[in-house]
């Protein structure tokens, strides 16, 4: 029976999710500073004793601290979009980065500009084999030279896509962004994914997703939602060894080995963090599948008649964009594109919907 309640209580609050995107970063932190103290790691003149990090404690005090943890996790839960957006770069006031959102942009900006440039001028010179009699020497150093050129253009293509791309934004120029850029590379990674998704087809994927997510089917929302689990969880753990390698900081004084633990918890977020940037990656390309398979399913929802070819669809798209991205609200019927367009009934009544699925991305990133 108890371990019906644990379950039972453990799915109320998110399942296993719970336990690694909130109890275990919290609890990593509060434990790990809380050993540190009690085994005197801040006294700088006393020796490490981590042995006296039990002593005289109880099993009461044992269950007591668990339990805070627990709780801590809990009442952490509502803050894991605001830190999961930080690392994304939203860094609008009052976030106390918003002074640098300007500086980092402009280095990302200069990163991809820099990589699109060495790329045109890699096409514009591109290396080859010559005709005629040639030395072996010679062909060995031209080998050579044409595997650098190579390795150079993959490593350029990789920081080229990893930032936005301006042809897959539905947003009218008048209306747009003198940017796209975000100041975090996880940021970009993200943002990109958002733009392609379902901008390849005319539609803006984050006002657009919501409407699609009842048709999608349960092992393409059961994906969706595991990819945001895990870039919250990956993002989560970079901001807790983080947080471990501030709190550590005094432990530099001390000069001897335990001076390394605020370097192993800065390397650790490092590595965390490059792990959400991959997982972001990943999350793109099962965004976009959503968008690819089933895209079509908003336009039969909705009644229109399906387009007939590609630029009918992107046409159609861009005007269902248009008008879901309208804050008036104003009537459809006064609506100068979808107005005067006929609906399609379908004949027989539309498939019944498949078992209830949690909303991908409902304590995610922007994804």
């Amino acid at each position: 029976m108890f371990g019906d309640l644990v379950k039972a209580g453990t799915k109320a609050m998110g399942g296993a999710r719970f336990g690694l995107l909130n109890v275990l970063p919290g609890a990593l932190v509060v434990t790990v500073t809380t050993v540190l103290a009690r085994a005197h790691a801040y006294d700088l003149d006393r020796p490490v004793d981590l042995g006296a990090v039990l002593a005289g404690t109880g099993t009461a005090t044992v269950v007591v601290f668990a339990l805070a943890a627990l709780v801590g996790g809990i009442l952490l839960r509502p803050f894991e979009r605001v830190l999961v957006q930080q690392l994304e770069g939203y860094w609008d006031p009052p976030s106390p980065l918003a002074r640098l959102r300007g500086a980092a942009m402009e280095l990302h900006r200069r990163r991809r500009d820099n990589a699109a440039a060495r790329l045109l001028h890699a096409d514009q010179s591109l290396l080859r084999y010559e005709p005629g009699a040639t030395d072996l020497a010679s062909l060995v150093d031209l080998e050579r030279r044409m595997d650098r050129q190579t390795r150079g253009m993959e490593r350029d293509e990789r920081i080229r896509s990893g930032y936005p791309d301006d042809r897959y934004v539905a947003t009218p120029p008048r209306e747009r962004r003198v940017t796209d850029l975000m100041p975090t590379r996880l940021g970009n990674v993200l943002r990109r994914a958002e733009r392609t998704a379902g901008g390849r087809y005319g539609l803006e994927s984050l006002l657009v997703y919501p409407r699609i997510y009842p048709y999608l089917s349960e092992r393409l929302a059961d994906a969706m939602a595991r990819q945001l689990e895990l870039l919250a969880a990956t993002a989560s753990l970079s901001v807790c060894f983080g947080l471990l390698s501030a709190i550590t900081l005094p432990l530099l004084g001390r000069l001897d080995l335990w001076s390394l633990t605020p370097l192993a918890a800065a390397v650790l977020s490092v590595l965390a963090y490059r792990g959400a940037v991959v997982t972001a990656g990943y999350t793109g390309v099962v965004f976009s599948t959503v968008f690819d398979l089933h895209r079509f399913d908003l336009t039969a929802a909705l009644r229109y008649k399906l387009p007939e070819n590609p630029a009918e669809e992107y046409a159609l798209n861009q005007q269902l964009s248009d008008y879901l991205r309208d804050r008036d609200a104003r009537p459809l019927v006064e609506d100068p594109d979808l107005g005067g367009r006929a609906f399609s009934h379908p004949e027989a009544a539309p498939p019944a919907a498949g078992p209830p699925v949690a909303p991908a991305g409902d304590d995610g990133g922007s994804a």
